[in-house]
């Protein structure tokens, strides 16, 4: 059998898993297409043995597919969020790098992988899922370390996802806010880590669109934390090595910021396209909202096919308590920062 013969029970395996993740989505939206097809196959894989000869195809979703579909994923991820959000990029700014730093430096002193940590940190501080999925390639991570991970974000995404509207509506943070909903949508879309979590939670109070604003920010980040991510874990490796470090980056992650610029000229130039026949608007909308929420969904049923739940319990409970001090982390801090620049919000 010739290797691209080989691919095709595992792609369609996990096409089958996209489709019913999909379908779940539209169910049930507060959980995110990818996570549904994590979720889904993690039960198969770990239920019944899935035969060998769907495990070519699998890898080849959950790694060169994958590391194709995020660096495409620029390409709906304008660069022109940054002249769009205001006061909201410092807030975005700041959780980013105190939680990704923070997991790192917990990691280490945790005797966590460096790669696990990174993981945790980047899914909490960027988008969930899709960082993770974006990062683990990078750090060469194994199977059980973005289970683990995407464990981590799942849970306490979800978590959030009711926390924050109940805290905004029943509790002394409302006070805090100045009972302000835009400052409500900068708190959701800076702290929550998953996209769907974040549509959820603003969506509950009608703020989804600004609250997306900010988010937008946290994900075009994506290609930046991968290019540093790497580095900052190929230099430690090095010097462990007693190497001299190198500056190396991964193609996908570079890919990415070139398509997001591409992004911004289409944005900006769409009604001129539209002239001419290109209708880049609704090419986007499907692109974003059907198009890539499946292909991801594929690549997370080769990632979740590959875990097993027996290595994720040898990982201990450290990780978990490092994502939930990173989500708890997230959440305070972007509060706090929102209440500092409550009288720039309008009302």
């Amino acid at each position: 059998m010739s290797k691209s013969t080989a691919l095709w029970p595992g792609i369609i395996f996990c096409t089958v898993i996209a489709v019913m993740s999909f379908v779940s989505f539209l169910i049930y939206r507060p959980i995110s297409t990818p996570m549904w097809a994590f979720i889904y196959s993690i039960v198969l894989a770990n239920i019944i043995n899935l035969p060998e000869s769907l495990m070519t195809g699998i890898r080849f979703c959950s790694r060169d597919f994958l590391r194709g579909v995020i660096a495409s994923l620029g390409i709906v991820t304008s660069a022109l969020i940054w002249l769009t959000v205001g006061v909201g990029i410092i807030n975005a700014f700041v959780v980013i790098f105190v939680v990704f730093f923070g997991s790192i430096y917990l990691g280490r002193k945790l005797e966590l992988s460096d790669a696990l940590s990174t993981l945790i940190g980047v899914g909490t501080c960027i988008c969930g899922a899709s960082a993770i999925a974006a990062t683990a390639p990078a750090l060469n991570a194994k199977e059980e370390e973005v289970g683990l991970a995407l464990t981590c974000i799942t849970i306490f995404s979800i978590t959030a996802m009711f926390l924050y509207p109940f805290l905004f509506t029943s509790t002394i943070v409302g006070d805090w806010l100045g009972h302000n909903v835009n400052a409500f949508a900068i708190w959701v879309g800076t702290g929550i880590h998953e996209v769907a979590g974040v549509t959820a939670a603003s969506g509950a109070l009608g703020v989804a669109g600004a609250a997306m604003s900010i988010k937008s920010i946290r994900v075009f980040m994506i290609g930046p934390m991968v290019l540093l991510a790497t580095y900052i874990n190929s230099r430690r490796a090095k010097l462990a090595a007693g190497e001299r470090p190198k500056l190396t980056f991964p193609a996908y992650g570079i890919a990415f910021i070139i398509f997001s610029f591409c992004c911004a000229f289409l944005d900006s130039y769409a009604f001129q396209l539209v002239t001419l026949g290109f209708n880049w608007v609704s090419i986007k909308a499907v692109l974003d909202g059907t198009i890539f929420k499946f292909l991801l969904a594929l690549c997370f049923a080769g990632v979740g096919s590959t875990v097993r739940l027996k290595h994720l319990a040898k990982l201990g409970a450290k990780a978990l308590g490092i994502g939930a001090l990173m989500a708890v982390l997230a959440g305070v801090l972007a509060l706090v920062l929102t209440i500092a620049v409550l009288g720039l919000i309008p009302v």
